[in-house]
């Protein structure tokens, strides 16, 4: 399951907001550079223009003689020509021409003419042979004095006035412009060129936000699968160690089967010489007349023989399963039988035996025989787990639900001993464990196999005070 935000949405937040300040970012400086550049060379381009249209007028009305003689009627003429075609430039409203010293030889503003202005870098750059433009106010000037307020927006265009056959500056033309059109132009230019960055900007940030959307929900998707994945991983693990435990538990069985077999065949022959003794000398005791009691104990071996025959007969089917259909059992009267297997044995150890038996516990279904086996191994393991100055075991049975739901009874086996240290108690059922020193580890494995045979459950725990507790849960029967 996840466990925070997921990797594909944490991605996805970063990318708003990183990609959204280094768009930004970058769309800032493209509209500074475009807005720069645009600007640059619009003006460059008009400022060329007008340099490139001044000296074709420059050719077409002024000569080397006009410049060297302003003063001549000859030379008014062409200056004023040269001025009513210059001043048909959009946004010209003042023309001076300058000498090759400096000295302003003609201009519409009489009162300039004849006047110097040797503290001009740029009318001084004009008659160097450069064309100079200068954007900056020019209201500072002294030939601009009084004029502040229109001075203040308009630019200058100095352009140096060549002659094929001269080899130096004749002088230099002086235009003031006030290009609102150039800068309006610009300006929309800008605005064009700003908007279509940023609308691009927007695009390219929607198109990368869609395409890390995507593969956020990717990743989320596969984050998933993983998850399921490796849950099913461990699922499959935890399969294939129960498998393990049931294999290595099945070969362990297979080990008591053989033990159980070899020992099966060991002891049966033996009991039915013993049987056969018994019943010779029950037939001789007829004829020698010996006592009833004598007789009664020799019935009593071959009836003892008789059940341990069965109970041989039941583990070799035990050893090699094979169907066994199963018959209603009374689990209290098996509890009964049971007790008086070891009533011997308690009466001998000094131990005292309580039994609480339900009046009402409905039948189990399986095989009595093996069932008995499962109650008796539990009341031996309870008598040799209560020390040698004597103790209590407490028998009860009564009704309950297996974790399905399904009715079950159980039988609760509990002694006052020593108890069972709390590391041991998930091995006690694993065959041939034991921690009695002449024990065999297979009394407790037996019982839980017999009981999950039957469909059930055994389980150990220690009592609150002192001991143990061993609680067998069966299926109850349920007649249809």
């Amino acid at each position: 399951m996840l466990s925070g935000p997921s990797s594909g949405k944490v991605l996805q937040r970063q990318f708003a907001f990183l990609g959204l300040v280094v768009i930004g970012l970058i769309t800032l400086v493209l509209s500074l550079m475009v807005s720069s550049v645009l600007r640059r060379d619009l003006l460059d381009r008009e400022w060329i223009t007008t340099a490139d249209y001044v000296r074709a007028q420059v050719l077409s009305h002024l000569t080397p003689a006009v410049m060297a003689n302003p003063g001549s009627a000859e030379a008014g003429k062409r200056f004023e020509r040269f001025f009513q075609q210059v001043a048909t430039m959009p946004e010209v409203f003042r023309v001076k021409v300058y000498a090759a010293d400096g000295t302003v030889v003609w201009s519409d503003e009489t009162q300039l003419i004849g006047g110097r202005f040797a503290d001009n870098p740029h009318l001084n750059g004009a008659l160097a042979g450069q064309t100079v433009v200068n954007m900056e106010s020019g209201a500072g000037k002294a030939e601009n004095v009084g004029e502040r307020n229109v001075f203040a927006r308009v630019v200058e265009v100095y352009v140096p006035i060549t002659f094929p056959q001269a080899s130096r500056v004749a002088g230099a033309v002086e235009l003031y412009k006030m290009p609102q059109q150039v800068f309006e132009s610009i300006r929309r230019s800008q605005v064009t060129a700003v908007g279509t960055v940023l609308t691009c900007s927007v695009l390219l940030y929607v198109s990368l936000f869609w395409v890390v959307r995507r593969a956020a929900h990717r990743i989320d998707d596969q984050h998933r699968s993983l998850e399921s994945r490796g849950q099913e991983l461990a699922r499959a693990n935890k399969e294939l160690t129960a498998v393990q435990s049931q294999l290595l538990e099945a070969e362990r069985l297979a080990a008591i089967g053989e033990v159980v077999t070899a020992v099966a065949h060991g002891i049966r022959n033996p009991l039915a010489n013993i049987r056969a003794a018994a019943q010779v000398a029950g037939l001789g005791s007829r004829d020698s007349g010996l006592s009833a009691p004598t007789t009664k104990h020799l019935v009593n071996i071959m009836a003892e023989v008789d059940r341990l025959e069965s109970r041989l007969k039941e583990l070799l089917q035990f050893a090699r399963p094979a169907d066994r259909q199963g018959v209603p059992v009374d689990l209290n009267a098996l509890v009964r039988e049971a007790a008086n297997m070891v009533a011997g044995r308690m009466a001998a150890g000094r131990v005292k035996l309580a039994q609480t038996l339900s009046p009402d516990l409905p039948p189990v279904s399986g095989n009595a025989m093996l069932l008995e086996q499962v109650v008796l191994s539990l009341l031996a393991n309870a008598v040799e787990a209560i020390p040698s100055g004597g103790g209590d075991i407490a028998v009860t049975t009564g009704t309950t639900r297996m974790e399905s739901g399904a009715s079950a009874v159980f039988v609760e086996i509990a002694d006052s001993g020593v108890g069972i240290p709390a590391e041991r108690l998930p091995k006690l059922f694993t065959p041939f464990y034991t921690t009695k020193a002449q024990g065999t580890g297979l009394g407790l494995a037996i019982a839980k196999k017999f009981t999950e045979a039957h469909g059930g459950v055994i389980a150990a725990s220690n009592r609150p005070g002192a001991g143990a507790s061993f609680r067998v849960t069966l299926p109850a029967l349920v007649e249809s």
